[in-house]
């Protein structure tokens, strides 16, 4: 696929109870190119992100298709798959992530 300016196709969001990260599986597509990987973002640039989707018109029903697998008592994972949740894909421009993780390549 060809885009007209470097984006992130997000294809699944999980994270943790416990933690402060949030892992993002998805597909890059940059200078041309494109690769898979996984990028960690904080809490607070998900919260970013997640207004970002907003302002785009996308909006992620979490309640209804946060999938949540419980490890312990004190622990679970909690994930959303986007490949088939969503009407349309879930394209972001490069330059909405912070600017650390734009460093990272799988």
């Amino acid at each position: 696929m060809k885009t007209l300016f470097d984006s992130i196709l997000l294809n699944r969001i999980q994270f943790e109870s416990s933690s402060t990260e949030v892992q993002l599986d998805c597909c890059v597509y940059e200078n041309g190119s494109s690769y898979e990987s996984q990028i960690f973002i904080s809490m607070s640039a998900f919260n970013q992100l997640m207004c970002e989707l907003s302002v785009r018109g996308i909006d992620l029903d979490m309640d209804e298709h946060l999938d949540t697998i419980v490890i312990s008592e004190n622990e679970i994972i909690y994930s959303m798959d986007l490949t088939g949740e969503t009407e349309k894909p879930v394209f972001l421009p490069y330059y909405c992530f912070p600017e650390q993780n734009k460093l990272l390549r799988a």
